[in-house]
């Protein structure tokens, strides 16, 4: 871990990241060969990992399943690991944000011995892709932390192991003592100062230390903080047209920090 230079929280490096895409569809009773790695049903699938180049040095290792025919599959089932063993089939699984992914034409081969095949021909292989817009995707809490998008232009900080929801009004991300809602406005011809005194008129009267106001060329950042049983953290971004409104609940004091970290990561990138 290293520590961000604007507020001091902690930030996650780079690595690897292993998901798993889940059984594919239709394939729950099927016959489960080579200690499950194999399913031999209706359709013959088989297990394989799919490494996905993300940029910010980060891979993707997603297990994945390949469909192939019965007898491609016995095949694999008797020679499960090793070396020799090659396949060729498709891709079981739909992964957003792509596409047509599902039914793709696929090879795997043995790369380790004793481990699942490996994909080395797939329509994601060769490409570097961008970290942000892929793992914004996934509707689960992941174990690093990555610029969501939200509407439009803006992105904000999805922390470390926070699980992200839709609401009518924005987005949440929550873990236990800790909460992220986000919402986004837009008002045309709207100057940004107006925009944020509009968006403040019932907010609550804090003392001096515990608001502040910054201008960033034609941006404002502005937050306020309540120390109630639940701490309350209200940051605010404006511009010409445009509001973003991030509210933080932690129930650590020490996690102010964090909080402010959310509102400083916030990305207006038309």
């Amino acid at each position: 871990m290293t520590a961000c230079a604007c507020c001091g929280a902690e930030v996650d490096e780079p690595g690897a990241l292993d998901l798993d895409l889940g059984l594919p569809a239709g394939a729950a009773g099927a016959e489960r060969l080579a200690d499950g790695n194999v399913l031999l049903g209706e359709q013959a699938y088989v297990r394989c990992a799919l490494p996905v180049e993300l940029t910010g040095d980060l891979e993707l290792w997603f297990d994945a399943w390949m469909r192939v025919t019965a007898a491609a599959a016995r095949r694999a089932a008797e020679a499960w690991g090793d070396p020799s063993l090659r396949l060729t089939g498709t891709f079981a699984h739909d992964i957003k944000p792509w596409d047509d992914l599902h039914g793709a034409e696929v090879v795997a081969e043995v790369v380790e011995p004793g481990t699942p095949p490996e994909l080395v021909e797939h329509p994601l292989l060769g490409t570097t892709w961008d970290r942000d817009r892929v793992l914004s995707a996934f509707p689960v809490a992941l174990p690093i932390s990555f610029q969501q998008e939200v509407r439009g232009p803006w992105s904000v900080e999805r922390t470390a192991g926070l699980t992200p929801r839709l609401l009518p009004d924005g987005l949440r991300f929550a873990a236990p003592g800790r909460a992220v809602f986000v919402d986004t406005r837009k008002l045309q011809g709207m100057p940004a100062d107006r925009f944020l005194e509009m968006a403040l008129e019932n907010a609550p009267d804090v003392p001096a230390g515990q608001r502040f106001l910054v201008r960033d060329g034609v941006e404002l950042r502005h937050a306020l903080w309540l120390t109630t049983h639940r701490h309350e953290f209200y940051g605010h971004v404006a511009r010409f047209g445009e509001l973003l409104l991030v509210t933080c609940l932690y129930d650590d004091p020490a996690d102010h920090a964090w909080a402010r970290h959310v509102l400083n990561s916030v990305r207006y990138e038309p």
